[in-house]
């Protein structure tokens, strides 16, 4: 048996399905016309992003449905006597606080704080990779519920920051001076998977030499003990985040060529997608000069 593995939704594609079908539906299905409640695209973008999270749309689908019902109730006990317009703002009143956050950029650039891309069942989103340094005798930590592939994979770009010292301008014997933690925020979140091994290498160097990480890039990439960045799966998903979350520029291992044609044109245009095959390609994009 030849099993069929199918990637979920984008966002733009759960917008079209519920414009054309799923809030037909619901209108249908809760016996309210066209003249008494209308959706705008920011509703039901906003449904996407902070109520419900999954790869297809059956909870989008529940979601429109109460918003009309509730409607119906307003106007069955005759409290609406105009149109209900559902945007964006008068979300809340129908559905309550938001459930979920998507991640967002930082502001500035910093010192050993790097923004991976990390693929979920539910689509992509950014992951923030922090590393600090402090007196010690060369023990790592790590923290943030983090499995054991990402553990070998901060293990790896120890590794390769310590045969690449020399060129980085890093004291050979920073290793026996200092402590280094490596933190995965969102503790609660279990996070695990290879495809963070360029981010973290590049949280060390930034953290060991000074130089403050850009902002505005992302990346995501396995990481060789030679400093190869190796392809990564989920790639549609991960663009889609970073160009949520309001990053700009988005390193992707090379050989992952192959992948980004299936990205559409409407997410890679609005990114600077930039190539790699070695470590040294990633730090120079990422790290200040």
């Amino acid at each position: 048996m030849e099993i069929i593995e199918l990637s979920g939704y984008t966002e733009d594609e759960k917008v079209q399905i519920a414009k054309r079908h799923l809030v037909a539906k619901a209108m249908s299905n809760n016996g309210i016309k066209s003249s008494e409640i209308d959706f705008k695209d920011s509703a039901i973008l906003d449904i996407i992003r902070y109520y419900t999270r999954e790869a297809g749309v059956r909870g989008l689908s529940r979601t429109i449905s109460t918003i009309c019902r509730k409607v119906v109730k307003e106007v069955v006990l005759k409290k609406r006597k105009s149109r209900a317009i559902i945007n964006a703002k008068s979300l809340s009143k129908y559905l309550g606080v938001k459930k979920f956050r998507y991640g967002l950029a930082e502001e500035h650039n910093q010192v050993g704080e790097v923004t991976g891309l990390a693929w979920t069942s539910v689509g992509g989103d950014l992951l923030t990779i922090e590393a600090t340094t402090y007196k010690g005798k060369g023990k790592l930590n790590y923290t943030g519920q983090l499995g054991d592939v990402m553990k070998e994979s901060i293990q790896a770009a120890m590794s390769v920051v310590r045969t690449r010292a020399k060129e980085l301008d890093i004291a050979d014997d920073f290793q026996e001076k200092l402590d280094i933690h490596i933190h995965v925020p969102d503790g609660s979140t279990p996070k695990d998977g290879p495809s963070a091994g360029a981010a973290m290498c590049t949280a060390l160097v930034s953290v060991l030499t000074g130089r403050k990480v850009k902002a505005d890039v992302a990346m995501t990439g396995e990481i060789t003990l030679r400093g190869e960045i190796t392809p990564i799966g989920g790639l549609k998903e991960k663009m889609l985040a970073a160009l949520r979350g309001g990053i700009k520029t988005v390193i992707i291992p090379d050989d992952n060529e192959r992948e980004l044609s299936e990205v559409p044109d409407k997410i890679k245009g609005k990114l600077n997608v930039i190539k790699v095959k070695w470590i040294d390609e990633v730090l120079d994009i990422a790290l200040e000069k």
